[in-house]
């Protein structure tokens, strides 16, 4: 067995990505990260720091020799950090795809929540993605709602790059109607024993900031250069990612976000029509519900 994940998550981001993690993750033969993400194979310079730096920054001390389960859902948009994984390690691949539509939506609303987003409304944020450039990650990446939401060419990639033993790729109504079935299915491809997880838990429910404001200066006080991040720089990813979470949820409301406007929903169906018949064909499957 090569060094890196057993399993490994690409994506798409707000498709169930989050919740199939941790269906994953309470295998008792099976560690994960601490961190949200894992983004060490689409990073040239943590990558080329090696595998050990991955475990040192975003795993436990007590992980051991166990196998790992990991997540980088924009992985899945970087054919270069596809690549990695598939020349560097033994990680089976996995893609959850949303209905494009609801998805975009969600995304947004991650976005305002982590201060990445300071659009007003969701038909203001769509209306800036086309002036935001799709090859400079993060955040560029992250607010593309409707770009992030064609995902034919990136699914035809993985189908290209990715050998078809090492690959599943779902929708997020495969995970809400058989999370067990999808997990044996993905613990069978990694080698590992029977496990049934407990999948009645709801993960990423969806929230708002408490203070919009906040969250952005939050943000802002993290980035690379800023005065926080030279203080803290000796500080242990690890402890500083729990310290950043801990603030951001406290920062967290519950929300009931309002429905999408009819006349927006519709748009952003006319425009994924194309997309994901194509995304259908290259997948085998019909894809009407959407």
């Amino acid at each position: 067995m090569r060094p890196g994940p057993t399993l490994m998550i690409v994506g798409a981001p707000k498709s169930g990505s989050t919740a199939l993690f941790h269906f994953l993750a309470q295998h008792p033969d099976v560690r994960s990260h601490v961190h949200r993400e894992m983004p060490f194979f689409g990073r040239d310079e943590e990558f080329a720091r090696g595998w050990g730096h991955a475990l040192e920054k975003y795993f436990p001390p007590s992980v051991g020799g166990a196998p790992l389960v990991a997540k980088h859902t924009m992985a899945m948009y970087d054919p270069g950090a596809v690549r990695r994984i598939v020349e560097t390690t033994s990680a089976v691949v996995v893609a959850v795809l949303r209905d494009p539509v609801p998805r975009a939506y969600s995304h947004f609303q991650y976005a305002r929540l982590r201060g990445w987003e300071d659009a007003a409304t969701f038909e203001e944020g769509l209306a800036r993605e086309a002036g935001r450039a799709v090859s400079a990650p993060p955040l560029a990446r992250d607010m593309q709602y409707v770009g992030n939401g064609v995902y034919a060419p990136h699914v035809r990639a993985l189908l290209g790059t990715v050998p078809p033993d090492r690959l599943r790729v779902y929708l997020s109504d495969d995970l809400r109607a058989d999370a067990p079935g999808v997990c044996a299915e993905l613990f069978a491809l990694a080698g590992l024993a029977p496990h049934a997880p407990d999948a009645a838990t709801g993960h990423n429910e969806a929230r708002s900031p408490r203070s919009a404001w906040f969250a952005r200066a939050f943000l802002a006080a993290q980035r690379p250069g800023s005065p926080a991040r030279r203080l803290l720089a000796r500080v242990p990813s690890r402890t500083l990612y729990r310290a950043r979470h801990l603030v951001n949820r406290l920062n967290e409301a519950p929300a009931a976000h309002p429905p999408m406007d009819p006349g927006t929903a519709a748009a952003l169906r006319a425009r994924f029509a194309g997309p994901n018949d194509d995304l259908a064909e290259a997948l085998g499957r019909s894809l009407a519900g959407w």
